[in-house]
């Protein structure tokens, strides 16, 4: 009998008679644990999230969704880091206080110091991306050059979460987001480089895509099933922006993986309509896209853009994170239905339109994975 990993991978290949495959995106540990205890099942010891410890980072939460899938009959997919071997700052607790996390990265230069707010995170304080000036640049293209002293390091990283994963689900390596510098420029700085400092903007896109190769070609060698990428939709940025930034790097390494033969997974759950209508995703070289967000989330009609995509790709998504968190099961059920009869004779994983809420209903949560099970099956 076939594993879920590799289910999974028959079903993105598309092998004759592959079963569907029913997979939620990154479901919030939170979430995974109440709903075990909401179906009875024991739930492992809250996992401590520490970025250089993988034992503590996932072992607990890996075990409790492979638990949870088995219970539910679905196929888990697991996602690695990448940005964070390539950029490893740690903490300099000497300097740090109550209000800011203070932390460092060597370079054949000195030392590159960030500083992010304890209230509101990296992601909620653009103050605390790195890369704010020009001669900002130069320090994460120094750093990029310095990945390879730390393979070892890199390789055990990717070996071990293989291991603790095993052949009970997928594993997607985290995006490198060439376009936002790996997570080290904010989001409105990523706009004013491009225009205003356009070759160390381009420079640094170069080292981290250049870095990306190093990184993805150890996740392959250890087992890792898909490299990815992942870029904003047009909420975000321009249709000019996209086509000659994020479609031409997610190309490249969706080709640099092709070569290798290996499979690459883009991700992107904003508003993508106009950029599949256009026939633009089809170039992007991907043999997953995800999430083909609904609104309010993104703005696809889901039928609709699955006929514009091409037959090769296997699309995933996309059920609304805001009706599986509010609405009530009957509604969950309704729409998970829909879903599914959306995508009928095309390789869609059912899937939902990003990272499941931790606040969402266990009893919600488990009628959209029973549902999108039973309406797959019953229509196949």
């Amino acid at each position: 009998m076939s594993s879920p990993r590799q289910k999974f991978l028959n079903y993105v290949r598309q092998v004759p008679s592959a079963r569907q495959v029913v997979s939620p995106f990154l479901p919030k540990p939170e979430l995974v644990n109440k709903t075990l205890s909401y179906l009875g099942l024991p739930v492992g010891q809250d996992y401590n999230d520490v970025l250089d410890s993988l034992p503590n980072r996932i072992q607990n939460k890996i075990e409790n969704e492979i638990r949870l899938s088995q219970e539910l009959d679905y196929e888990p997919m697991f996602m690695s880091s990448c940005s964070e071997l390539i950029f490893p700052w740690k903490e300099d607790k000497s300097c740090s206080n109550d209000d800011w996390i203070v932390s460092t990265l060597s370079t054949s230069e000195g030392e590159w110091v960030r500083q992010v707010s304890r209230r509101f995170g990296l992601f909620g304080d653009e103050s605390g991306f790195p890369v704010k000036t020009e001669a900002d640049h130069q320090k994460l293209v120094m750093v990029c050059e310095q990945v390879e002293e730390r393979e070892s390091e890199i390789r055990r990283y990717f070996r071990e979460f293989r291991e603790r994963v095993g052949e009970d689900g997928v594993i997607v390596i985290g995006h490198p987001h060439v376009t936002w510098l790996a997570y080290q420029i904010s989001q409105q700085n990523m706009v004013l480089h491009a225009i205003d400092y356009p070759g160390a903007f381009k420079r640094s896109m170069e080292a981290i895509c250049k870095t990306s190769f190093f990184v993805f070609d150890i996740a392959m060698q250890e087992g890792i099933d898909f490299m990815s990428e992942s870029s904003y939709g047009l909420e975000m940025i321009s249709p000019e922006q996209f086509e000659n930034q994020d479609l031409h790097y997610t190309r490249i390494l969706a080709d640099w993986t092709h070569e290798r033969g290996g499979l690459f997974w883009y991700h992107n759950c904003g508003k993508t309509r106009d950029l599949i209508r256009s026939g633009q995703f089809d170039h992007l070289g991907a043999d997953v896209i995800e999430t083909i967000a609904p609104p309010p989330e993104g703005d696809n009609d889901l039928a609709e853009s699955r006929r514009h995509l091409n037959s090769a790709i296997c699309s995933k998504g996309n059920l609304s994170l805001g009706l599986l968190r509010d609405g009530t099961v009957e509604e969950v059920v309704q729409a998970t239905k829909q879903m599914v009869q959306a995508v009928q004779g095309y390789t869609h994983i059912h899937s939902t339109a990003d990272a499941v809420f931790a606040e969402t209903p266990a009893e919600n949560f488990v009628a959209f994975l029973q549902t999108a099970r039973e309406e797959s099956e019953r229509l196949a």
